[in-house]
């Protein structure tokens, strides 16, 4: 006799996956279907006309259910990171939401004639596109708020058909949005020099880390309204940049230690206008694209 739905063993209707969908060990690199593939393609294919449009969001508790809960994940879960003893329920709660929603389903694996678990199209290209980058871009900003700091972050993951930003909110909301190269530019501009700012390039100043407290920098640097960290990785030889933006009432300057790795390394930091912060957007993202 065949059962009912409310007959189903209980994994079928609350999956444990803790490496993520379709895979076993969280600590090895995800496998995808083809499918999964063609998700990705038609994701960033969303991106080659009009404006830029908002293609779907999730929490930080369901990224957590797709993609494992004891997987490593290399951007931020704010929410989930202040609740941190309840990941695992709370990244079953997630994955619960999605299957109700039907963008998470159980199908029958032509080839092992196994019950597995897939998302939908769109969010399994996104979850593709985040893992395969040729290089990808973190943009996080702080700002001082009467509730004490609040940090806003941007990723985006290049590819050579594309680029997708992933948009992390304070409470743990990650929007998912394809672009075309060319739009990264004004987006990340919008993001370090909020107030638009940004005008007249200076000469560059240069400063020793230990020192800066007591330059003549650090009486501007105080009045930041908001602070920028730029860091750029390239998967390829695990090649990592930073460069950071400090937005003033009056002026934005991007500061870049010359020698990272020095006990005390010489900081360049130098006034830019919109032009300039176009300029290292492009460099920072647009830039890292050559490979697929």
């Amino acid at each position: 006799m065949s059962q009912s739905p409310t007959d189903r063993p209980a994994s079928r209707e609350v999956p444990d996956l803790p490496a993520g969908l379709g895979s076993s060990d969280p600590d090895a690199p995800v496998q995808y279907t083809s499918a999964d593939v063609a998700g990705a393609a038609e994701v960033l294919r969303r991106a080659e006309d009009g404006e830029a449009e908002l293609l779907l969001s999730l929490t930080d508790e369901q990224i957590a259910g797709l993609e494992g809960y004891e997987r490593r994940q290399f951007t931020a879960a704010p929410w989930l990171d202040e609740h941190a003893e309840q990941r695992s329920v709370a990244a079953h709660v997630g994955l619960r939401a999605l299957i109700a929603a039907g963008r998470v389903r159980s199908v029958i694996d032509a080839e092992s004639g196994q019950h597995q678990w897939r998302a939908d199209p769109e969010i399994a290209g996104c979850l593709v596109l985040r893992r395969t980058a040729s290089g990808f871009t973190t943009a996080e900003r702080t700002v001082q708020t009467e509730q004490g700091p609040q940090v806003h972050r941007l990723h985006y993951y290049v590819h050579a058909a594309g680029v997708l930003e992933e948009e992390v909110t304070a409470l743990g909301i990650h929007r998912f949005t394809p672009l075309r190269s060319q739009q990264v530019g004004a987006r990340l501009v919008s993001l370090v020099d909020p107030a638009g700012v940004a005008a007249g390039s200076g000469t560059p100043v240069r400063v020793r880390a230990s020192a800066l407290g007591a330059s003549d920098l650090s009486q501007q640097l105080a009045l930041t309204r908001a602070l920028t960290v730029l860091t750029m990785v390239r998967t390829a030889d695990g090649t990592v940049q930073q460069a950071s933006v400090y937005a003033t009432p009056t002026h934005v300057l991007t500061m870049e230690a010359l020698d990272p790795g020095a006990e005390d390394p010489e900081l360049e930091f130098r006034t830019v206008d919109a032009t300039d912060l176009h300029a290292l957007a492009t460099v920072v993202v647009a830039g890292r694209g050559e490979a697929g």
